[in-house]
């Protein structure tokens, strides 16, 4: 009886081994910064023993304040989610968007911090598809993040919709609109004799931090910034137009041709430290407006205990997994013969299935039903005839 408790010990280990990711962390150079730029990116368990294998890949965007080296909880979320097959095995990679001195780069361009959204969109994917097995494709990229990352991935996504075809931002500041009626009065309670300072407090630090990326002026001594408000907390009109042109619902509404297809996942806890909800609601209103699949969640809690403890990720990650399965469906389309193209062939099989004289698989079965009635008929065949 013992040797078999053993055996059985040694099964289940072996079993729980084969379903463990592999963490690594690497760097790699970034041509548009200048310099080596750390990242930490997990395989899938079957990584190694599938050489042939291609895989989706999840950008992971952390947040103002944080390095690539934070948010474990998302890690181990998505490990337990691959071996539960709650998703697909995929590729995890957290990047690096840390810089000094105000401690975040919102993941943009800018003549003070460098040029970090070429950095994201250009070296790092160039990078990870070129050394990694990915799936070099917009609808196998997804791209989500907490906070600032949260505002990362909805803007680069709606930037470059040809690089990611889903986004997810937790508690991201995505409707910049909103920045300066909900933060302006925190701003000024911080705000002693000296005036502006960077040290003040959190909301100071941010708004140094968003105006580094957004409005940075180098020859400003001693911070190198405009902030887009004066010593009275009104408006400075040209600093503020600056801060728009970087506002992810901004971007939204000038790319809305582009931007149909992409499916987002929006959440924000009901007591944000920074009311960053009303983002996410403007947000989700314009998606609404315009029909854009989307889910917005409002949840009870803060900017932070929810995501840092990965109580909010497995929400997200589905959703990214949905978005997969999803494109998995539609490409599959008019494929009847499932060999990863849509010709004659097809036509052919489809209209053997049609007058019966070939009995349809499941496969063939989706694949076939072009219009969706739950049934392969002519109209399937008018359709497939049309895609040919």
């Amino acid at each position: 009886m013992r040797i078999m408790r053993i055996i059985l010990l040694i099964l289940i280990f072996s079993i729980v081994s084969t379903v463990k990711a592999d963490e690594i962390t690497s760097y790699f150079y970034s041509d548009a910064l200048g310099y080596d730029m750390y990242y930490q990116i997990v395989l899938p368990p079957s990584y190694e023993s599938n050489p042939d294998s291609t895989y989706p890949s999840i950008y992971f965007l952390h947040g103002f304040g944080l390095d690539y080296s934070w948010y474990g909880s998302v890690v181990s979320v998505f490990e337990d989610m691959m071996a539960s097959g709650e998703i697909r095995e995929s590729i995890l990679i957290k990047p690096d968007g840390f810089v000094i001195p105000y401690l975040g780069s919102m993941y943009t361009n800018s003549d003070y911090n460098g040029q970090f959204e070429d950095y994201i969109v250009q070296d790092l994917i160039s990078h990870i598809d070129g050394s990694y097995n990915t799936i070099d494709h917009s609808s196998y990229r997804a791209i989500m993040g907490h906070s600032m990352g949260g505002y990362g991935a909805v803007k680069l996504s709606v930037k470059f919709p040809e690089l990611f075809q889903v986004a997810a931002s937790h508690s991201g500041p995505i409707a910049i609109e909103n920045v300066i009626p909900d933060l302006l009065p925190v701003l000024l309670a911080e705000t002693g004799i000296l005036g502006y300072q960077p040290w003040n407090g959190t909301v100071s630090l941010f708004m140094y931090s968003a105006s580094a990326a957004f409005s940075p002026d180098v020859d400003d001594w001693p911070y190198y910034v405009d902030l887009p408000v004066d010593y009275y907390g009104n408006v400075i009109d040209e600093v503020w137009d600056l801060w728009l042109g970087h506002d992810a619902l901004t971007l939204a509404q000038e790319n809305l041709a582009n931007i149909q297809s992409i499916r987002f996942y929006m959440d924000c806890g009901d007591q944000d430290d920074y009311l960053f909800y009303n983002h996410s609601t403007s947000f989700s209103e314009f998606l609404d407006d315009e029909n854009i699949n989307h889910v917005y969640e409002i949840y009870p809690g803060d900017h932070f205990t929810e995501v840092l403890n990965g109580d909010r990720f497995p929400y997200s990650l589905a959703f990214i997994e949905n978005a997969f399965y999803i494109h998995d469906l539609f490409s599959s389309l008019g494929d009847i013969d499932a060999n990863g193209s849509v010709t004659m062939a097809d036509f052919i099989l489809l209209l053997q299935i049609v007058l019966q004289f070939e009995q349809s698989t499941e496969i063939q079965q989706t694949a076939g039903d072009l219009d969706f009635n739950g049934t392969i008929d002519i109209f399937d065949l008018l359709l497939l005839a049309d895609q040919i």
